[in-house]
């Protein structure tokens, strides 16, 4: 695994999307309403290349902790962007604030800066306060998540098509099976996404993603 963060790119089929990995981990930077960038799962090993990819992007005005577990890089981006705000959901908060000692904003917060086409989605019947990013665009809906999905971790393709579980998922991210199952199918119902951008492994791409992560989840009942 490369020890540095990638410089960040744009995801063609998403406006205002850019990604950086690092190996198999991603960092996604979200543009705002206002021009500026939000990091979603900053990832430890912030580069001289990616903060001078996001120089040409916009300000970085937040970051946001994910889940519980994605805290490894915050201190590193806390102090690489001394003027953005620490975001996180209060599921999530007690445990980062523990390991991180600092301190955190609301999602409301940050949510009044999202633009039209981009929304918060908080899953139920996790255990990890694990926030969703969709966006809605033309006919393009794609969800950005963490851990609760991955892609491949190699692929010959730009993207892969199949989603996965990490292995540890199941016992550290879901408390409640049943709950997590129904809420994922009235999302799919809602709004299906042919893409997935995860934290964790390739990117994903194709039109029954719904079904094939619903299946996923099924699975494990």
């Amino acid at each position: 695994m490369g020890k540095e963060l990638s410089a960040f790119n744009s995801v063609d089929e998403v406006k205002g999307i850019y990604t950086a990995e690092k190996g198999t981990l991603r960092c996604i930077a979200i543009q705002l309403s206002s021009g500026n960038l939000c990091l979603y799962s900053p990832v430890q090993g912030l580069s001289t290349i990616a903060q001078e990819s996001l120089k040409s992007l916009g300000k970085v005005t937040h970051l946001l902790a994910p889940n519980h577990y994605h805290n490894k890089g915050l201190e590193e981006y806390s102090k690489a962007f001394p003027e953005a705000k620490l975001c996180c959901t209060k599921d999530a908060k007690p445990r980062l604030k523990k390991q991180t000692a600092l301190s955190f904003s609301s999602l409301e917060e940050l949510e009044a800066y999202l633009p039209d086409t981009v929304s918060f989605v908080e899953p139920l019947g996790l255990k990890t306060g694990e926030i969703w990013v969709k966006t809605f665009q033309e006919n393009q809906i794609s969800w950005i998540v963490t851990d609760a999905f991955c892609g491949p971790k190699v692929t010959k393709t730009r993207y892969a098509e199949q989603p996965e579980l990490l292995g540890t998922f199941p016992s550290y991210g879901i408390a409640d099976r049943r709950v997590y199952s129904d809420w994922l199918t009235q999302q799919v119902k809602m709004s299906s996404p042919n893409m997935i951008i995860p934290c964790h492994g390739s990117i994903l791409f194709a039109e029954n993603l719904g079904t094939s992560s619903l299946k996923l989840i099924e699975a494990l009942l």
